[in-house]
């Protein structure tokens, strides 16, 4: 019996059945895992589309485990990293009868550093005292959840570690994390240590089979880990180990008057953007020798220093990156300054990353999983190819979800709406909607939108003219976690969100019911990044548009949409506010990515929430208003 038939059988078997509650088998799912198998016994380059609720985990998990050989799995979250490690693996191997030999890595900086612990922890986070003397060292594990300044200050840090110089070497738990790593059968990463790992020829273990999941991300991660960046942050350390050393205050104001001028011609550099952030790297050349030479110069200064070990380790780190940096071809790379945070950050990354992705990670394992909900526009796969560096030769399959999105929900595409540029109109349109359907629902709502302009308008509108009973959950008023924590114990509210919300966001069941997005996600074209692919693209003779611009948007309101349907019992309506969706000629792309929704009016799609709102199990609309 080869591999792909004794995975079949476990599916048939009674194994998942007695393990995972109201299981029942998807032939979708059972495909995905064959493919799997074949996969990893014929060895190759799979790129698999795995539609919402087919249960992709478990379809390359248990081929992963059967097949005896070792894995690597890469996530683009910690959430899926932990879900993995601490609930589908342990379920997997209740299935098959085994346990199963499994170990997880997260970055440098989720764990705690005993060099920084015992120089400076307990005058830093005292509270922490109990939980290092018998914890893992895992700080996102850690209960007490140190703020984000407190954490800086004794987690790893990939900049100031000393590796092999470290006093704490052979007790530190990132270490320890990497050679339990090194010796299990499965490994579970994130797509920015897979990448720095491969780069660096030290991080990764030898294994028979990669399962890139989360896929449609690995692209970001290879511009943010195989690229470079530079902002004030990159010395944070270097302050920390020098405000908390026992310098004299003399000595410790000449150390810090340096590393703060360092610090201001860091941020210098973002002068030289335009209007869209744009640098051109040659003009900024000079300025990075000297920050270089300086950052040599403080180093110097602090040399044989034991306790400035970690902030001298940290300045040569810097200066080694600026000096790299400075032999890119800009031909190749954009550069630019992204001001979002406190301070700005100059990013220099790849504008085709699918050719250094082409390099480095499938020559790497005779057998390549890449997987994710969202990777073909329309029936295509080209854009996916293209961003990661999909070889021709890879086998490329959809697997459409097991929902049946035509009797579960329905999309509405409004007639007579604003025109898609008139952002207010749009935004008050988008609220009157909201408001309609919150009422129905009594809440039960989120609008997704491309814009933080076009959010704010749309919560003006709310603040203007309320729903009694319903409030705003406003991403920026709020954090992410918060909000969705907050919907999820009472969803008697409207959610209003941008970038963020449109993957990775889970609401099942009762929680959400009517989702509305302003526009379609059509990425800024006067983003440098963006702007550099279309400008390589058209100087191919290819259109930017078709092969950039119209697959991004499809695939991201691909995303957007797929938040609404999460199990077998979800109902609701998706809106979309763009007249292009009803009139544009390319909207024929866009709707055949999305998912199959049933085609109905403004007012058909208002009597079928009525009708779902009826039937919610243990919800009474006019109760749950009193």
């Amino acid at each position: 019996m080869n591999l792909s038939e004794r995975v079949k059988a476990v599916f048939a078997g009674s194994g998942a059945a007695s393990v995972i509650p109201n299981y029942k088998v998807r032939p979708q799912q059972v495909a995905m895992a064959a493919s799997v198998a074949d996969l990893v016994e014929l060895e190759g380059i799979s790129v698999l589309e795995a539609g919402t609720g087919i249960g992709k985990s478990f379809a390359y998990l248990i081929p992963a485990v059967l097949s005896g050989q070792a894995c690597v799995i890469s996530t683009a979250t910690l959430t899926l990293q932990d879900q993995l490690i601490g609930k589908d693996i342990p379920m997997v191997g209740k299935i098959l009868g085994e346990p199963v030999d499994a170990a997880v890595l997260k970055g440098r900086a989720n764990y705690l550093c005993l060099r920084k612990w015992f120089q400076w922890g307990n005058e830093v986070a005292p509270e922490l005292k109990g939980w290092v003397e018998a914890g893992n060292g895992d700080l996102s594990l850690c209960d007490l959840k140190p703020a984000g300044d407190k954490k800086r200050k004794i987690a790893g840090d990939g900049l100031d570690c000393l590796g092999s110089k470290c006093s704490e070497m052979h007790h530190c738990h990132y270490y320890a994390a990497r050679n339990k790593a090194r010796k299990a059968r499965i490994l579970v990463v994130n797509h920015h240590l897979l990448l720095c790992g491969l780069d660096s020829g030290d991080l990764i273990p030898e294994a028979w089979f990669l399962v890139v999941d989360e896929a449609h991300n690995l692209d970001k991660a290879a511009s943010s880990s195989l690229g470079y960046s530079l902002s004030e942050p990159v010395l944070n350390s270097v302050f920390d180990s020098i405000i908390l050393s026992g310098r004299s205050p003399e000595k410790k104001t000449v150390l810090l008057d340096k590393t703060r001028l360092i610090a201001s011609q860091i941020t210098a550099l973002s002068v030289f953007a335009g209007k869209d952030g744009e640098i051109h790297l040659n003009d900024i050349l000079p300025d990075l020798q000297i920050i270089a030479d300086a950052a040599a110069a403080l180093r110097k200064d602090i040399a044989g220093e034991e306790d400035l070990a970690g902030a001298s380790q940290a300045l040569y780190n810097l200066e080694r990156s600026i000096l790299s940096l400075v032999q890119v071809d800009p031909a190749n790379w954009c550069c630019y300054v992204e001001r979002t945070g406190k301070h700005p950050l100059l990013r220099s990354v790849p504008i085709h990353p699918g050719s250094l992705l082409r390099k480095t990670l499938y020559s790497s394992f005779p057998a390549v999983l890449l997987t994710s909900a969202t990777l073909a526009a329309g029936k295509s796969f080209s854009y996916s190819d293209d961003r990661l560096g999909v070889p021709v030769e890879a086998d490329r399959q959809v697997f459409p979800s097991p929902f049946n999105y035509a009797v579960q929900s329905v999309l509405v595409l409004p007639e007579d709406i604003p025109a898609h540029n008139d952002h207010r109109s749009i935004s008050d349109f988008a609220w009157r909607l909201a408001r309609e359907t919150a009422g129905i629902l009594n809440g039960r709502t989120m609008i997704l939108f491309t814009s933080y302009r076009n959010m704010e308008l749309c919560c003006n509108a709310a603040e203007a003219d309320p729903l009694d009973g319903i409030p705003l959950l406003v991403q920026g008023r709020m954090n992410r976690s918060a909000i969705l924590e907050k919907f999820r114990e009472d969803p008697r509210a409207v959610i209003l969100g941008t970038a963020s919300f449109w993957e990775g966001v889970d609401l099942p069941g009762e929680l959400l019911h009517s989702l509305i997005i302003d526009r379609i996600p059509f990425p800024s074209p006067g983003h440098p990044l963006t702007k550099a692919r279309m400008v390589a693209l058209e100087a191919r003779g290819e259109s930017s548009f078709s092969r950039l611009m119209l697959p991004e948007a499809a695939i991201r309101l691909k995303q957007g949409a797929g938040r609404l349907i999460r199990s077998g019992s979800d109902t609701g309506a998706v809106f979309i506010l763009d007249g292009r969706m009803r009139t544009a000629g390319y909207a024929a792309v866009l709707l055949a990515s999305m998912p199959p929704f049933r085609r109905e009016s403004l007012r058909g799609a208002m009597t079928f929430l009525m009708e779902q709102a009826d039937s919610f199990t243990g919800i009474n609309r006019e109760q749950d208003r009193g």
